[in-house]
């Protein structure tokens, strides 16, 4: 592989730094010195060149545009249950739901390959776990915050919309527990510490 063609493939691999490239707010010079120490390159020169030719395409995506015009709802008091990829385990949680009359706006289940997880108030926990044996739980996270953005149904065909929320969440130091997205809604489950 060439060198320009090494540097294209680190620049895709770090969007920010595309991202920064783009808007020429970057020092070529300490990116280099970087992409040499990180990928073993040896010319310091041609990296240089690369990277003052490189162009990422062009974007019109507005991605703050969409986020000022979304809704913003915090909780606080989520537990979050990873339970074994069973449908009974699954059947278990919904039957539970239904005769504990539970609000159906605070209470989720997503099914996944490694298991299914159960997003809940932590008051109503309990409740929903009764009869699901331990030996079938992976995980249980109590006391989190949750993060739900109602976003312009834009959002669905705007590529890069979550991950322009996840990146400003990481810039500002937050790690995300487990993020759902679906339709208009992105969620964000998070510790509570994070939520101030």
């Amino acid at each position: 592989m060439s060198i320009s063609e090494e540097v294209r493939a680190y620049i895709e691999r770090n969007p920010h730094i595309m991202r920064a490239l783009n808007e020429e707010v970057i020092n070529y010079s300490a990116l280099a010195r970087k992409i040499m120490e990180e990928t073993g390159l040896e010319n310091f020169q041609a990296i240089i060149a690369a990277l003052k030719r490189y162009r990422a395409p062009a974007s019109d995506i507005d991605h703050s545009s969409i986020l000022s015009r979304s809704s913003v709802e915090m909780y606080t008091n989520i537990s979050v249950v990873i339970l074994k990829p069973k449908n009974e385990n699954v059947k278990m949680v919904l039957n539970n739901a239904e005769r504990s009359m539970l609000n159906y706006s605070r209470f989720r289940i997503i099914q996944g390959v490694q298991g299914a997880v159960v997003v809940i108030n932590d008051n109503d926990l309990d409740r929903i776990m009764r009869g699901i044996p331990k030996s079938e739980i992976i995980s249980v996270d109590r006391k989190l915050a949750e993060i739900v953005i109602t976003s312009p149904q834009t959002i669905t065909y705007t590529r890069g919309y979550v991950a322009h929320l996840s990146s400003l969440l990481a810039y500002h130091g937050i790690n995300v527990v487990q993020l759902v997205s679906f339709y208009t809604d992105v969620t964000f489950i998070l510790e509570s510490k994070d939520l101030t």
